[in-house]
């Protein structure tokens, strides 16, 4: 079984949005996780749907097919925050955190394992033909 994290810094959404759609998702096959977000009517489904692809690219690259993906666990960090000021009234001011999230994705995948060689094949006597 092999194991493939990926991470998704800085994401401009804030992590208990994420969190709704993290919690969706774990334990799905890859095609059913990206269908649940692409149907489910929230912005934070971009993002997460950019980390999946990111780690569907990984897992690619290392040999593994589409249909062995399994989402394993995602979790959602809370950046850090940019801080605004709003003006109100008699002239003081009160503070606007725009949130940052970390999104971190674990998948892992069944690979059918492979076959070793028969070295004893084509062994006549102890020589090698």
């Amino acid at each position: 079984m092999t194991e493939i994290k990926t991470t998704a810094r800085f994401i401009r959404t804030a992590p208990d949005k994420i969190r709704l759609l993290a919690n969706l998702v774990k334990g799905m096959k890859y095609e059913d996780a990206i269908s649940q977000l692409t149907f489910t009517k929230k912005a934070a489904t971009t993002p997460l749907i950019f980390a999946l692809k990111q780690i569907k690219d990984q897992a690619k690259d290392k040999g593994i097919a589409e249909a062995d993906i399994v989402v394993k666990s995602v979790t959602v960090n809370e950046g850090p925050k940019l801080k605004r000021r709003r003006i109100r009234h008699q002239g003081r001011s009160t503070m606007i955190l725009k949130r940052m999230s970390h999104i971190n994705i674990v998948i892992s995948a069944d690979q059918p394992e492979k076959k070793e060689k028969d070295l004893t094949k084509g062994v006549k006597n102890g020589t090698k033909s």
